[in-house]
């Protein structure tokens, strides 16, 4: 069978491009993070709720399609500054991007067994970008560190702190996600691998308390991947085991919508 022929045009017109568009990346960006930024300052205020802490038993799957944030930036300059926009195929494709760019998205998922549908709102940190559910989370910017929480937290402290945090170390994935696994010997439950999904690295995830027998046992997950810059991103997420299915599935599906905003096509050092 022959080749699509507008998988062949949309070819063509990158090959064609892809020098100048990477020539202007810095303004390609600069331009994306203004629209983003003038569109969520015109956005209204949205409502709050209120903090759900049960979300437990069910089994969610995840609709959103996730793209690279750069091969996305590079094929996009070079349609834009190459290719007629008068092709469908080429238009096609610059409605993907426009996807991928978008300041919000509409997120259907299925968490415990229910669909949900959220309007999730894009939010840039060093060296990335990530789509947050404003109903729930808020995210904070700190010395070194993001963090996203919730928007309400619970007045009972019996609820084990729920929260997100990316950073960054200088180290390959493997050596941070080693690191990691010895800090948390102290837990009684531990393990490590490598993983595809929701990113390309390392999971080191613990389980505190009695291991996993009680509903409030805290448990840590961490996923660690390269940053392209001969480091690794690290995020911490904690939630409780009861949550699993609630908000440790929003954080799971959170992460496919991280996109790493540097100019990279470093390789993962999995082995």
């Amino acid at each position: 069978m022959g080749r699509d022929p507008w998988d062949q045009e949309i070819t063509d017109g990158l090959k064609k491009g892809t020098d100048d568009a990477m020539r202007h990346k810095e303004e390609i960006w600069l331009a994306i993070k203004e629209r983003i930024h003038s569109e969520q300052d015109r956005r209204p205020a949205e409502s709050e709720t209120s903090f759900a802490p049960r979300e437990s038993k069910g089994r969610r799957r995840s609709g959103r399609r996730t793209a690279g944030w750069i091969a996305g930036t590079a094929a996009a300059a070079a349609i834009v500054l190459t290719v007629s926009f008068q092709t469908a195929p080429v238009q096609a494709f610059l409605d993907q991007v426009k996807e991928w760019f978008a300041p919000q998205k509409t997120v259907e998922q299925e968490l415990e067994g229910t669909p949900e549908t959220s309007v999730d709102q894009l939010h840039e940190g060093a060296d990335y970008v990530i789509y947050i559910d404003e109903s729930r989370f808020k995210m904070i910017h700190e010395s070194g560190v993001d963090r996203i929480e919730l928007k309400e937290k619970p007045t009972d402290d019996r609820y084990p702190e729920v929260f997100m945090e990316i950073s960054q170390e200088g180290v390959d994935p493997k050596t941070a996600a080693e690191r990691i696994q010895t800090e948390l010997q102290e837990y009684p439950k531990v393990e490590s691998k490598p993983v595809d999904e929701p990113i390309q690295g390392w999971e080191v995830r613990a389980v505190g308390g009695t291991g996993g027998k009680e509903w409030d046992d805290p448990v840590i997950r961490y996923y660690v991947f390269d940053n392209g810059q001969g480091g690794s991103f690290v995020v911490k997420q904690q939630y409780f085991l009861e949550a699993s299915e609630g908000f440790g599935a929003r954080f799971h599906n959170m992460m496919k919508e991280f996109h790493i905003t540097t100019n990279t096509h470093a390789e993962s050092d999995i082995e």
